[in-house]
Order: C-alpha cells, then sequence, then structure tokens
C-alpha cells in the first residue's frame, strides 16, 4: 500500500493572494511613510511573504473542516474564509496591542468566519457525493448511537461471550 503524495498548500486551486487579504485589511498595507498601499509588499508591516505564511495557516485551517480536495463549487467561498483567517491572523501576530483594544478589525473578521464556517461545510458535505474517498457528506450530523436492536442484543448477553458476533445475532 503506497501512501499518497502530501498536499502542497502553495498549489491548491482555491488558495487567497496575498491582495485577497488585503482586501480584508486594506488599512494594514501602508508603508513606512504611511502611504496606503493597498496590497502587501515588501515594504509594508507584514511583508508579503509573511502574509504567504499567514494564507498557507488559513489554508490548512479550512483544509482541517472540509479536507483539502473538495468540489469546484466551493473554491471561491474557501479562498474568501482561508483570508479571513490569514486576515485575523495578521491581526494578531503584527497588532496584538491593537486587538486587545478593539483597536483592530479582528473581532469583526472573526465573527464573520463564524458565521460562514458551519454554512460552508454543509455546503461542502451537500456537494460531495457520499461514499467517494474522503466525502465528509456521510460524518455530518451522524452519532454514534446503538439502535434499540442492538442495545438488547448486549443488555442481554448475546455477543459478549464465547466468541459470538453480534452482527450473527443482529443484522447490523
Amino acid at each position: 500500500m503506497s501512501t499518497p503524495e502530501p498536499i502542497d498548500p502553495l498549489t491548491v486551486a482555491w488558495r487567497p493572494t496575498v491582495d485577497d487579504v488585503a482586501a480584508l485589511i486594506r488599512a494594514r498595507t501602508k508603508d513606512s511613510s504611511g502611504n496606503e498601499v493597498g496590497t502587501f509588499t515588501d515594504k509594508t508591516r507584514p511583508t508579503d511573504p509573511e502574509v504567504e505564511q499567514l494564507i498557507t495557516n488559513g489554508c490548512a485551517k479550512i483544509a482541517a473542516l472540509v479536507g483539502w480536495d473538495f468540489p469546484a463549487d466551493a473554491y471561491y467561498e474557501a479562498k474568501h474564509l482561508a483570508a479571513i483567517i490569514a486576515a485575523c491572523e495578521c491581526e494578531l501576530s503584527y497588532f496584538p496591542e491593537q486587538v486587545r483594544t478593539d483597536r483592530s478589525a479582528f473581532t469583526q473578521l472573526w465573527q464573520l468566519f463564524t458565521e460562514d464556517r458551519d454554512a460552508f461545510v454543509s455546503y461542502v458535505a451537500q456537494i460531495t457525493p457520499p461514499g467517494t474517498d474522503g466525502s465528509i457528506a456521510s460524518k455530518l450530523g451522524t452519532l454514534d448511537v446503538m439502535s434499540g436492536t442492538v442495545a438488547w442484543a448486549y443488555e442481554w448477553g448475546y455477543a459478549m461471550p464465547y466468541g459470538t458476533k453480534l452482527s450473527d445475532v443482529v443484522n447490523v
């Protein structure tokens, strides 16, 4: 059995750009002279490579919700949510004193993310065919609960001793 190739978060089709993050926190795109540049560059704080790292973190968090591979119909929202996470991490990492005093957009961005996250996961579950490898559709809304028949079988000692399999007693 071979191990699948690891996903490269730098090449996923739904990866946001530094411009996508900058669109959310435009006020943070200032150069050393205080001029608003409109995107992150080597002259801003944070720089564009630093924001790229935060984008990778955002992609990993989205992948933790739905996996790396999902239908293209959900790419736009995945890209948007990953950009929001990157913007939040930018606020926390580079402007923590402003986050603590509510002089940052962090709270509003995080609220936007949390409000959209569940709808995104549900949407991906709906458009991902059940039974496909990695499908989250079969994982959402299910609980591992014994049926009444299974509970009865355990209560009365079936499938416990003597090597009897529960599937021999009831159809599970």
